[in-house]
């Protein structure tokens, strides 16, 4: 299905984007100390000049949005960039996008696929070390035969880095989502309400 092979993809560029980082944190450096790795990639800190970064994230949660059959699952593969400080705060914007197959309520009760996107543009600020508070915004669409929507979500968590390489991390927060009002074609009503996300996922510096 076209949702498979695209997330095949993606699991292929992270891999990709891991390995180089990888190689980068690992390189023989000039007058570095005993076997010539990077110092700090020894010591596990963060070493770069810009925080500026790629990465990308897998979504999870259940809650408000088209359809009535979705439970707690994979909700959106998001490729994101943006800038990170590690200690203090980060801006974070990310497209994300996802396939599911959803029934209608009628009589008939035929299955539609549904494309997922959001924009999210999310706020972030250190609070004990590599704990952050994060507050976001999302722009989500939903397409499919029965109808197009699009509703506006806020929201607020937290999370925590854990720092794997020199200019790599691993990163999972949490937040609580306020699902704006919204048409739902699969139940034909104006709809709204709140929900639960969990993101994991990756940052590499990129100098």
């Amino acid at each position: 299905m076209k949702h498979q092979n695209i997330f095949k993809v993606l699991v292929l560029a992270l891999a990709f984007c891991l390995t180089s980082t990888f190689a980068q944190t690992t390189a023989p450096v000039a007058g570095a100390p005993t076997a010539g790795v990077d110092p700090a990639a020894q010591s596990g800190a963060m070493s770069f000049t810009m925080p500026i970064f790629v990465g990308g994230a897998l979504g999870f949660g259940s809650g408000t949005g088209v359809g009535t059959s979705r439970g707690l699952g994979l909700r959106q593969i998001e490729p994101m960039i943006g800038l990170w400080y590690p200690g203090f705060g980060f801006l974070r914007v990310g497209y994300g996008f996802y396939y599911f197959d959803e029934e209608s309520d009628g009589d008939d009760e035929s299955s539609y696929e549904v494309e997922h996107s959001n924009f999210d543009v999310e706020l972030g600020v250190h609070l004990l070390g590599l704990f952050y508070v994060v507050g976001n915004y999302s722009r989500v669409r939903e397409l499919c035969d029965l109808g197009d929507v699009a509703w506006n979500e806020w929201g607020v968590g937290f999370g925590s880095l854990i720092n794997i390489f020199a200019k790599t991390m691993l990163f999972a927060d949490v937040s609580y989502r306020w699902v704006l009002d919204h048409y739902d074609p699969f139940t034909d009503k104006d709809v709204s309400g709140s929900r639960l996300q969990f993101n994991i996922g990756f940052v590499a510096m990129l100098f």
